[in-house]
């Protein structure tokens, strides 16, 4: 028995990497208000309006971005709306910033619910993150918030 243990547990090891990408719609919940969203990796996403100690509860990210916030442009792109290239940008907050391999999974994650842009739509929950189409899209598009690191997808500028 503890040999079976310890082959899964170096198999799911092995499986983590830093590698972008995601998989159609995993974790993804519509937020709605008065919802608990609870999710973890081993189990699907539960939604429970009456829980009474919520184990997480995200409010809709922001739906605009300061220019002047402290910002990292990530490296490369992920295929996001439209299947188009999109630039993944994290925001320095007082809590910190996601690293940029993190914030390109999420972001993937989204896109593949969403390939098409909505500004309609609720927000959904991505890995931990709440994430939606700003109203008007043009820099930001996407905006992703777990009320302590924010992140988002841009179309590329320029030529």
């Amino acid at each position: 028995m503890r040999w079976v243990v310890a082959v899964a547990l170096l198999a799911l090891l092995a499986g983590c990497t830093s590698t972008v990408s995601g998989s159609a719609a995993a974790g993804s919940t519509p937020i709605t208000d008065g919802t608990t969203v609870t999710t973890t990796p081993d189990e699907p996403t539960t939604t429970d309006p009456t829980s009474t100690e919520p184990t997480s509860t995200l409010d809709p990210p922001p739906t605009e971005i300061d220019p002047a916030a402290d910002q990292q442009y990530c490296d490369g792109t992920i295929t996001g709306a439209l299947g188009k290239p999109m630039q993944v940008v994290v925001v320095n907050t007082p809590s910190g910033r996601i690293d940029c391999d993190g914030a390109g999974a999420v972001l993937v994650d989204y896109y593949a619910s969403r390939p098409q842009p909505d500004p309609g739509s609720e927000p959904i929950v991505v890995a931990g993150f709440a994430c939606n189409q700003v109203p008007h899209p043009d820099i930001p598009q996407v905006i992703c918030s777990d009320g302590d690191s924010l992140l988002y997808s841009m179309w590329r500028q320029g030529g």
